[in-house]
This record gives C-alpha cells, sequence and structure tokens, in this order.
C-alpha cells in the first residue's frame, strides 16, 4: 500500500528525543534499589490455604478441612510446617508474589531471570531512547581512584549511543549494544512462595553472589515476612553458604585439591569451617574489606543487609512469643 500523508500519525508508546543532549544520574547500585510488592496475599489467606491442602490427606470428608476448625495457634503452626517441609509443601506454589524491581543495573538482570519459575516484564531497551538512563556505579568503585575514569567511559558511551540514534542512520535496537552494563532498569517479576524462597536462600550467598543480589534477598525477605509473619521460621541468614564451603578446595581421587568454584574471597567467620592456602582464592582477604582505596566508613552493603536481616528476625522473635 502506498504511503498516505492525509492519514493522522499514530501516537507512539515511547518518547522519542532526538536531538537531545544525554543526561545522566551517577548512583550508587545499592541504595538505588527499590523494591515494591505489587501484590500477594495476606497472612489469613496463606494460613487457609496451607490448612485446606494439608488436612485433606486424612479427611474422611471434604468438611474436614473446614479453616474454621482452626484455632490461631494450630493455623500458625501448620503453616510453619508448610515452609519447613514438615508437611504437605505444595500450598506454597499456590500463593503468588508480584515485585517491582527498581534501581537495578543490566548485569543484575541476568541474574534474577536465571530463575526460570519466575514470569518477568521488563523495561526494553530496544524499544524506547536510553540516553537519560542513570548509571549505577558500585560503592568500590565510588571509593576508588577508578570512580572519574568510570564516569567518563559511561558518558562517552551514552554520547555516542545519541550520537548513532540522532544519525537514523543506526537504529535503536543497535546503536545499545555500546551502553555499560551499568545502566538502570527495572523488572516485574511474580515467584511462588516456594520458588521465592529458594530464590532468597540462593542469592543470599555473601561468599559467591554480588552484594547487590544479597539486598534483594534480604529486601524481598523482609517484605515477605511483613505480609506474612511465619515465612521467618524457614529463613536463616546466620547459617554457613554450604555451597561455598563445599566447594571451596575439593580432594581429588589422586590426593591433590582443587576448586570446584570460583574463590573469589577468604571465608566469612560463619564459612570458615576448613583450612586453606592463602593462594586459594583470587583475593586475598574477605569480600568487605575490598571497598576501593578510599574508604573508612561502614559500608553501605553492611548497613542495609544488617538492617534487614535485623528486621527479619525481629519478626521470627516476635513470632516465637505470639503464643
Amino acid at each position: 500500500m502506498p504511503i498516505n500523508n492525509n492519514l493522522e500519525p499514530v501516537t507512539l508508546p515511547m518518547d522519542l528525543k532526538f536531538g537531545q543532549e544525554p543526561v545522566t544520574n551517577y548512583i550508587n547500585n545499592l541504595e538505588s534499589l527499590n523494591i515494591e510488592l505489587i501484590d500477594g496475599p495476606t497472612r489469613e489467606q496463606a494460613q487457609k490455604i496451607a490448612w485446606h491442602m494439608t488436612k485433606a490427606t486424612w479427611a474422611d470428608s471434604p468438611n474436614e478441612t473446614s479453616f474454621e476448625n482452626a484455632s490461631v495457634k494450630e493455623a500458625s503452626q501448620n503453616l510453619q510446617d508448610v515452609l519447613n517441609f514438615r508437611a504437605l509443601p505444595t500450598p506454597m506454589e499456590c500463593l503468588g508474589f508480584t515485585f517491582k524491581i527498581s534501581g537495578i543495573d543490566t548485569q543484575t538482570v541476568t541474574h534474577l531471570i536465571r530463575h526460570r519459575a519466575g514470569s518477568f516484564a521488563a523495561q526494553c531497551t530496544g524499544d524506547r531512547d536510553l540516553r537519560n538512563d542513570n548509571i549505577l556505579v558500585p560503592e568500590s568503585v565510588e571509593n576508588s581512584d577508578f570512580h572519574d575514569r568510570f564516569i567518563n567511559v559511561a558518558m562517552q558511551a551514552k554520547q555516542l549511543y545519541s550520537d548513532m540514534v540522532d544519525s537514523r542512520v543506526v537504529s535503536l535496537m543497535d546503536a545499545r549494544v555500546i551502553l555499560p552494563k551499568s545502566l538502570e532498569t527495572f523488572y516485574i517479576a511474580r515467584f511462588n512462595l516456594k520458588d521465592l524462597i529458594g530464590f532468597i536462600k540462593q542469592r543470599q550467598d555473601v561468599q559467591i553472589q554480588p552484594e547487590v543480589d544479597n539486598i534483594m534477598a534480604t529486601r524481598i525477605a523482609r517484605i515477605v515476612c511483613d505480609a506474612i509473619p511465619e515465612v521467618a521460621s524457614c529463613l536463616d541468614f546466620s547459617k554457613p553458604d554450604m555451597h561455598y564451603v563445599r566447594t571451596f578446595r575439593v580432594e581429588q581421587a589422586d590426593g591433590s585439591y582443587t576448586s570446584k568454584g570460583t574463590n573469589l574471597y577468604y571465608p566469612e567467620p560463619k564459612n570458615d569451617m576448613f583450612d586453606f592456602n592463602a593462594q586459594d582464592a583470587i583475593y586475598p582477604c574477605r569480600r568487605e574489606e575490598i571497598n576501593g582505596n578510599k574508604s573508612g566508613e561502614e559500608k553501605i552493603f553492611t548497613r542495609m543487609w544488617n538492617d534487614d536481616v535485623n528486621a527479619v528476625n525481629e519478626i521470627k522473635q516476635q513470632l516465637d512469643n505470639e503464643f
């Protein structure tokens, strides 16, 4: 069909920025993180579903699964049994949570979407102009002599991106590949409770997961425990990170030793359960000691981790004292 300029142009769903100079804010990659619970079950709904499903096994009639027969204490204890695999865990698969996870960079996204049981919707990179998107900066970079160079490289990449897009001979789809992984984005993510707890337990590992993954885990845990306090009964952030412990130094059949993991850092105190050679790790120190060369204050990570973990532990204590 021919072009017909007598037709009224359509309204595009994105904001076109041709000719505009890029605008960039540089934000700490932990302080930028924001997690909003969009939708999720109430405590009573979780208790009710758990009650019906766990009581069905031995019921002589459908009426015997009625939630009205449960005391407040029985309902809470039954849900804790489900969460800690002392009862049928299937009820957890019936409880869905939807989050808006914003203030993350495109590198962090690769870890988030590895959890294939989740459902995701993304802020796209090829369907909109990214020249004004923020850049997220790790604390160690902020506290180092490399900070200015980091900023300059990010600025140059965004300027080149803008120039290519403005030329209209390179598309948005092609120009985006020059942009750094530190570009800010957001995702909508939905998990059932069983998979969400698995996400938390995997991403809380401070030895092999990045700091932002750790804080995503603790922040989601805090939000879910606020909604359903019983979830706190199955979380323990003080437990050793056993994947790291088991893979750091593994004896081979010939008596030699190898690593089955990356071995980035020395073990944290809770993981210091084995002898090791100083050369067994890439960095001869604990992770918290790598924070640039200008830092003398408490790490942002440490403050955020402690805030979230203390909140979850307080909910757990309140749950223990409730009955």
